[in-house]
């Protein structure tokens, strides 16, 4: 059973410490942090070389709970990467191809409205290539189904708005979208009869000695007990923000208590209880696989160690080594001559299945010479994070920040990253 190393608690900074200066900003509010966490490694077999967390979990004025390399919090679009992973476990075992017609698995059929002979397919939805958008009402809540967002009868229908325009057609055109991982989630339920959350936790997180899970599902209360909450110097995303003020909680300042799951309910869902008998897998969004997966950097280390060796992390294998390959070939590439897709202000030039190629072309640009580096970034609630792997050399990192002092665009480095995200990895990509 794979298992990371012990945990770090947050450390004494010496002067010429690269991360002594996170939290403060270097002078510069606007660039502070409440707290982050940090692994580097260069080889998927041996421990890591670097380890490093400073700063809050939750607010220190009033708890003191300092952040641990094995704080978990919510690590936002990194969960379609780990989702990624527990699908192509499938997909390896030929339960399903890439191309194959979603809807013969979702029992709803699933077809942009303006390109109806066109299937969507599992290629499609882990590139973010299916013309599905994220629609007005997004998510849907429990106690509703995916198809009343995907389907015109739906009560979640939105006029079609949960797909792109006729310039966008399915196949062709690169747009991000959460609601892609939802379909994955419901596929994963189909095809294993089992919730997501639990398959995960089973057939991923266990085998690899991990104690995460989605929605805090499987996450036990010892470790809760460090969980870390997320920030902003705002009561939102659309502000106002004042740098120079205190750090307003976004999610997560208070956490369940074992074993409750937090999910997001739809009216028809407020007294439904998620025992796994009373829930029919009609609904991928309930368990958040698009970024509600709640793990410390240390979890993260051990997905990123997969990653790097081919699939297997010390003697356990997941998924085998053309399986990684596949995942890591883009499916799409950022084309600025015809441009093919929203390329998310520049920081996603290339996808493959499941993951972000990052190319070094520019807004991807998170590091000197990260062309050829795989892994996904995330940002949510005051959250930036990011879990890169080097598969030519097996080096890896990840890093986690629970909180942001200013609207990410006014902090951004020299690509679309924030200065913060490029400062973390810069140093993490030479340790």
């Amino acid at each position: 059973m794979a298992t990371a190393a012990a945990a770090v608690a947050s450390p004494a900074f010496s002067q010429d410490d690269p991360f002594s200066r996170l939290l403060t900003g270097a002078g510069d509010p606007k660039r502070a942090v409440p707290g982050y966490a940090a692994i580097a490694f260069r080889r998927p077999d041996q421990t890591a070389v670097l380890a490093k967390a400073g700063g809050y979990a939750v607010d220190g004025l009033e708890t003191g709970r300092i952040m641990r390399t094995d704080s978990p919090m919510r690590i936002a679009s990194i969960s379609k990467l780990v989702c990624a992973i527990g699908f192509m476990m499938l997909q390896q075992q030929e339960r399903i191809g890439l191309d194959d017609d979603v809807s013969d698995l979702l029992r709803f059929t699933l077809r942009h409205p303006l390109f109806p002979d066109v299937p969507i397919t599992p290629r499609m939805l882990l590139s973010h290539t299916s013309g599905l958008r994220n629609g007005p009402s997004f998510p849907v809540g429990l106690g509703r189904q995916l198809a009343d967002a995907l389907t015109p009868a739906g009560k979640q229908w939105d006029g079609g708005a949960w797909f792109g325009p006729a310039t966008e057609p399915p196949g062709q055109y690169f747009a991000y979208a959460d609601v892609n991982f939802a379909v994955i989630a419901q596929l994963i339920e189909r095809m294993t009869g089992m919730r997501f959350d639990l398959y995960m936790t089973r057939r991923v997180f266990e085998p690899l000695g991990l104690e995460c899970g989605y929605n805090w599902s499987g996450v036990p209360q010892k470790l809760r007990n460090y969980g870390a909450a997320l920030y902003r110097k705002a009561p939102g995303e659309d502000g106002p923000w004042n740098a120079a003020g205190p750090w307003q909680p976004q999610l997560d300042a208070v956490i369940p208590k074992a074993p409750e799951i937090a999910v997001t309910r739809s009216p028809e869902g407020e007294t439904l209880r998620l025992a796994p008998d009373e829930y029919e897998g009609g609904n991928g969004f309930v368990f958040s696989p698009q970024g509600g997966l709640r793990a410390s950097a240390r979890d993260l280390e051990v997905i990123a160690r997969l990653l790097a060796g081919g699939g297997q992390v010390d003697a356990v294998r997941l998924l085998r080594p053309e399986t990684i390959q596949l995942m890591a070939t883009p499916v799409w590439r950022y084309d600025a001559a015809k441009p093919n897709g929203d390329a998310y202000g520049g920081a996603i030039l290339a996808c493959g299945l499941g993951v972000q190629i990052l190319t070094d072309a520019g807004g991807d640009s998170l590091f000197p010479d990260c062309a050829g580096w795989i892994g996904h970034a995330g940002d949510a609630y005051g959250l930036v994070s990011g879990l890169w792997v080097q598969p030519s050399t097996g080096r890896g990192m990840t890093y986690l920040v629970n909180g942001t002092a200013a609207p990410l665009a006014e902090i951004r480095g020299r690509s679309r990253f924030t200065a913060v995200e490029e400062q973390i990895a810069g140093v993490l990509a030479v340790a």
